[in-house]
């Protein structure tokens, strides 16, 4: 891959995009922010990136300290990446973006592909704190047969991978039409009552998790 380029700049800006500057690095941070991931994962996640290339941002991630590389528990006992504590702290860096580019989000273009693996992030995006205020609740999700959920207390949010105990909140959809009412192509309302969308929890809850996730104007 020839040597890594470097801005060579005094700066912490230049010296941080030095290491997460490169394309498809940061996309495979807001993968890793959902949990360990294997090469073949990230792979299916990351259309469009070459074999090669994923390796060679794995390892400059790696020898930066902010990926490693760790084998699943029993019974899997696959090899799998994983954020390091420090890569950990990327995590706002990733939502703020996110935040900032959901301006530039429409209709999905032709060629666009999506994974809900991705909703830890968009949650993140989305997330209004000062509706969050005062806030405990658990809100799970069953994206595409993907479990995952949200954890809400005083203001600050958590995502983790899984099924929530106990959750407020539990909703249900394929991935076209979770898309659609993200888009705005279909009404939430709607798709629960068509049955395209199932939630288990209070239409009070409902309405909350909305708030709570609907970003603050500017």
């Amino acid at each position: 891959m020839g040597k890594k380029r470097s801005y060579q700049q005094y700066c912490s800006l230049a010296r941080a995009l030095d290491i997460i500057g490169e394309r498809w690095t940061l996309l495979i941070v807001r993968d890793l922010l959902g949990g360990p991931r294997r090469y073949k994962d990230l792979q299916e996640s990351l259309d469009g990136i070459g074999s090669n290339l994923l390796a060679a941002r794995l390892k400059d991630l790696e020898s930066a300290g902010l990926v490693e590389n760790i084998k699943q528990p029993p019974p899997s006992s696959v090899k799998s990446y994983q954020l390091t504590a420090r890569g950990r702290t990327l995590e706002p860096t990733v939502a703020s973006l996110a935040h900032w580019g959901l301006d530039l989000l429409a209709a999905p273009r032709q060629n666009d592909h999506w994974q809900p693996q991705w909703n830890h992030v968009a949650l993140k995006a989305r997330f209004n704190p000062q509706e969050a205020a005062g806030l405990s609740a658990t809100y799970a999700f069953e994206i595409g047969g993907y479990p995952h959920y949200a954890v809400v207390k005083d203001g600050a949010l958590a995502t983790f991978e899984g099924t929530a105990p106990n959750p407020d909140l539990l909703l249900k959809a394929s991935d076209e039409d979770f898309l659609r009412v993200v888009e705005g192509e279909l009404n939430l309302k709607e798709a629960i009552q068509s049955g395209l969308i199932s939630v288990e929890g209070s239409g009070e809850s409902l309405l909350r998790m909305a708030k709570v996730f609907t970003p603050e104007q500017p």
